[in-house]
């Protein structure tokens, strides 16, 4: 009882944060009047983005239209963010401390930025935190039924925002490079890649009947933006969005290597290490990487705590 009452906590507190952080005084950015305005064209696909945010629009027309509303839903999301560092500490079989520290590391970080606005950047950091934290139930279970509930959760990231095709693009890897190699054998996750397919089926079909809009708009992208990213200001920015707690990220990253609790986990260690490789490749933005870090926070929380435990 008492754990869930501290974690009420820290969602209410993270509430607070994201509606005292703005002041009145500021309009809306130009991006959340672009993704409010789709829920006046509602369709499977647009030219930049996939269809969720525009459902969220809908939604949040229905309600009022509201600033309050349109605040709501990217704190919503930071929110259960939280709840996921803390479910997955939880499964790392963290104490009360881990908890703590992982939420409080979580609740102070970049994620106050970027849950203020309106885009579907806040609900791609969660699912990617949301993916990890059913990967880590699965290699603790090996419970198939957590394979069609990755599956669940990666078609809603890909609805949101393709950004989350770089999670398989640094896990897929990763795998191959691990003993669990071998769940590619694994019947059900052939039957989950199946029923993730069919979820976003109506995206992709929308996409073909377009002559691929996606395609145009990230070779745009790639030419007037990307080009000028400076690829270590990219890895500079990546230990600014969590400095109050990198030590955490670091913590856990040494505990996926030595740790021998963590042994099973270890393609965490190597999935980062992929994604972060491909996302410098491309010459990312660096906000694009930052669903990565929250489930570090998970393993690098537990790791310190049990340091603690023994002085």
């Amino acid at each position: 009882m008492k754990h869930t009452l501290i974690l009420v906590a820290f969602i209410l507190i993270k509430f607070y944060l994201q509606y005292s952080l703005i002041d009145p005084i500021y309009d809306l950015h130009r991006d959340e009047y672009l993704h409010l305005d789709q829920a006046h064209h509602l369709a499977w696909g647009y030219t930049s983005v996939p269809p969720l945010t525009s459902w969220v629009s809908s939604i949040i027309y229905f309600l009022g239209n509201s600033v309050f509303w349109v605040k709501f839903f990217p704190a919503l999301f930071g929110a259960l963010t939280i709840v996921c560092v803390w479910q997955s500490i939880k499964v790392l079989n963290g104490n009360l401390f881990a908890m703590i520290l992982g939420a409080t590391s979580a609740l102070l970080s970049v994620l106050l930025r970027l849950n203020t606005l309106y885009q579907p950047n806040s609900f791609d950091v969660l699912s990617w935190t949301a993916f990890y934290y059913v990967v880590i139930r699965y290699f603790k279970s090996s419970d198939a039924k957590w394979l069609y509930i990755a599956a669940t959760v990666f078609a809603f990231g890909f609805l949101n925002k393709y950004n989350i095709i770089f999670l398989l693009g640094g896990l897929i890897p990763a795998l191959m490079f691990t003993k669990h190699r071998s769940v590619f054998l694994n019947k059900h996750l052939y039957y989950a890649t199946l029923l993730g397919l069919t979820l976003i089926a109506p995206n992709l079909i929308w996409q073909y009947a377009n002559d691929f809009p996606v395609l145009r708009h990230m070779k745009e992208l790639a030419e007037t933006q990307l080009i000028n990213v400076d690829r270590i200001s990219f890895f500079k920015a990546q230990v600014m969005f969590f400095i109050g707690s990198f030590f955490v990220i670091i913590a856990g990253l040494y505990a996926l290597l030595f740790y021998k609790e963590f042994r099973k986990y270890h393609v965490f260690f190597w999935s980062m290490v992929f994604t972060l490789a491909i996302f410098s490749f491309l010459k990312a933005k660096d906000y694009y990487a930052i669903g990565i870090y929250p489930v570090y926070l998970s393993f690098g929380a537990v790791y310190l705590s049990k340091l603690l435990e023994s002085g």
